[in-house]
């Protein structure tokens, strides 16, 4: 039913956690488009201008996982994860910041 229609489910992960098998992203060629682009604007719009790079597991992957950009093509029932760039939103990196403090 989902390849008649022309619809891709893809799935998210949060950084260091399992993928939420239960909401997907659906994504249509023919409404938008497919890529990890259209994956982000769908999310929010302003996303696509903080990605650093986008983890994919499934089949439009060569390896598990894959590093790839904006223009890497989804299929259906792929696994994205979205790394920011610094500053807002990567609360990792703030943490390490803060643990190794230099104590002078």
């Amino acid at each position: 039913m989902w390849e008649e229609m022309g619809l891709v489910r893809v799935y998210t992960k949060p950084q260091g956690q399992q993928p939420d098998f239960t909401d997907p992203v659906v994504l249509s060629t023919d409404r938008g488009g497919c890529s990890v682009e259209d994956f982000c604007n769908h999310i929010h719009r302003t996303l696509v201008k903080d990605v650093k790079y986008v983890l994919v597991w499934g089949i439009s992957a060569r390896h598990y996982p894959q590093h790839c950009g904006l223009s890497h093509v989804l299929q259906d029932e792929d696994v994205v994860q979205i790394v920011k760039k610094e500053g807002e939103g990567r609360w990792w990196e703030r943490s390490i910041q803060i643990a190794f403090k230099c104590p002078c």
